[in-house]
């Protein structure tokens, strides 16, 4: 990725492998544009998808040290992917939590709000795993507006960004 903070990308003409705060690594296609916003205080990765798909992919990620228990980092893992799908939000739709990897969990979910005066569709994926004793987790959202969620082009992203994501490295 280019610009934004420890983030990079490596372009080969068959998509570009992102890195991002030393965290995750996952390949896009080429022609995603890359940027780096500020929400909170917090950098966050943004790639625009070329035309004519619409909407933005946006990642955040996160280390949390666990407290003592048995389970450690993996107890940190389950509770950040529970929390993640939101379970007594009626926003939400078509949650999944599953093993990712040896060790990791996936979740997922489909979000609609409203705002701007319009509505629109986040679909949501964490992917995580224990890495040096602490939970080491990906949040990707991938927003476009509602009058597009269903357009074939979109639906093409969508099953794209499914594969990249489940594919990511966390480092």
């Amino acid at each position: 990725m280019t610009g934004g903070q420890d983030g990079h990308s490596v372009g080969n003409g068959a998509g570009h492998s992102v890195e991002w705060e030393g965290l995750v690594r996952f390949r896009l296609p080429d022609g995603w544009r890359p940027e780096v916003e500020e929400h909170e205080g917090h950098a966050v990765a943004a790639f625009h998808p070329p035309a004519p798909a619409g909407g933005v992919l946006r990642l955040v990620t996160d280390r949390v040290a666990p407290k003592d228990g048995p389970d450690g980092a993996v107890a940190v893992l389950r509770e950040m992917a529970l929390r993640f799908v939101r379970p007594d939000d009626p926003r939400a739709s078509d949650r999944i939590v599953e093993p990712w990897g040896d060790e990791g969990v996936l979740a997922q979910a489909v979000m609609m709000t409203e705002e701007d005066g319009g509505t629109d569709a986040h679909y949501l994926w964490l992917v995580g795993t224990e890495r040096d004793g602490k939970a080491a987790a990906a949040m990707f959202s991938y927003r476009l507006p509602m009058v597009m969620d269903g357009d074939e082009s979109c639906a093409d992203t969508l099953a794209l960004l499914d594969r990249a994501i489940r594919a990511a490295e966390i480092l």
